[in-house]
């Protein structure tokens, strides 16, 4: 059942925007928002908070301030109806409160919920109504929702190139292009992402902690791709305050030493297969991300990496921070014939920099 109503488009619009509050904290769960609504005033707001806590149907109705019975439920997410979690399915609660009707923009992928959830409330007497902005709430779950249906974590990969699209002036060189809004927007996608992923000549390079620093928010997993276990044992991503977030993907197995080395710091190791190249396989890699729930990976770089995400098409979005300066030579990111085999999905500025997002494209 739907429904084409502007009251009911923009409750969920707006359980669109509480439901972000959750971003960074929530995952391998997916982003929720949820409204209660009676005589045409809400009375309950909540999101979901924090992976293993209340979800956002329990937090609206523990916050309304008047009896719930008889209400509007909105949510951007089906409500859960398994047993299979930390908490209780707020199915049974919605129900045990009396709410009169449900209004839900996406159902739940997960297969212990999809459709479920909707067919108890519909058994017991609850109208509810499904698909309102159902693309808009894709895009917000969009990390949930492909880590559910292809057992992956969503790829973004991340550059900023100058206005000739170069990533650097030189090969080994670190070179700083962007302005402080860009970097200050790229903390922002770490702090929302569960992993950020480098290759070991970057760490080389340009030596980088890869936490979150410009703005609040919780510092993601760092993942190195180091098929020869290469990266220096100094480097300051091994000997930060969290060292068990950093994780480092090697092709080695018989460098115990160095291994060793590593590891009594805290930091993780993972043997991964290489291809027939002898490059280290992305695939399995995000495979075993996938298998330690974690369900976004931003990727920083360098070029190697890029062009293998890019190439294997094992990424999702590509964003462009385009800065205004020109390098002449340099070391070649995107190239505009690759862009152009991509969506453009936003296009905007920050201070002198240009953001550019892009999509693969469906036939892609």
């Amino acid at each position: 059942m739907k429904s084409d109503s502007l009251n009911d488009i923009n409750y969920i619009e707006q359980c669109f925007n509480i439901s972000r509050k959750g971003l960074g904290h929530v995952s391998p769960n997916p982003l929720v928002g949820a409204i209660l609504v009676k005589d045409d005033k809400i009375i309950g707001r909540g999101y979901h908070k924090k992976f293993g806590e209340a979800h956002a149907e329990v937090n609206a109705i523990k916050k309304s301030r008047v009896d719930v019975a008889g209400s509007t439920l909105y949510c951007n997410l089906e409500p859960c109806c398994h047993t299979n979690k930390k908490t209780p399915p707020c199915v049974p609660l919605i129900i045990q409160r009396n709410i009169k009707r449900v209004v839900i923009s996406n159902l739940d992928p997960n297969k212990e919920v999809n459709g479920k959830g909707v067919k108890q409330l519909r058994d017991a007497g609850i109208e509810v109504i499904t698909g309102i902005s159902e693309e808009e709430g894709k895009e917000i779950n969009k990390f949930y929702f492909k880590y559910i249906k292809q057992k992956l974590p969503f790829v973004t990969l991340k550059i900023a190139q100058s206005l000739d699209g170069k990533i650097s002036g030189a090969k080994n060189k670190q070179t700083w292009l962007t302005g402080k809004e860009s970097i200050k927007f790229v903390h922002k996608l770490r702090s929302e992402y569960d992993a950020v992923l480098v290759g070991a000549n970057t760490i080389k390079v340009d030596n980088p902690l890869l936490t979150v620093r410009k703005v609040k928010g919780r510092n993601p997993i760092r993942i190195i791709i180091d098929g020869k276990l290469s990266i220096p044992p100094k480097s300051k991503i091994l000997n930060n305050s969290d060292p068990e977030k950093t994780w480092i993907f090697t092709t080695q197995k018989t460098n115990q030493r160095k291994i060793k080395q590593i590891t009594n710091n805290g930091v993780r190791v993972f043997s991964i297969k290489s291809n027939a190249d002898k490059k280290i396989n992305l695939k399995s890699v995000l495979k075993e991300l996938a298998k330690n729930k974690l369900t976004s990976v931003l990727v920083e770089g360098g070029q190697e990496i890029f062009l293998q995400f890019f190439n294997q098409k094992l990424f999702d979005e590509i964003i462009v921070l385009q800065s205004p300066k020109i390098l002449g030579k340099g070391i070649q990111g995107f190239t505009s014939n690759r862009l152009k085999k991509l969506q453009l999905l936003q296009l905007d500025q920050f201070g002198e920099d240009i953001r550019l997002v892009f999509g693969r494209k469906s036939s892609n």
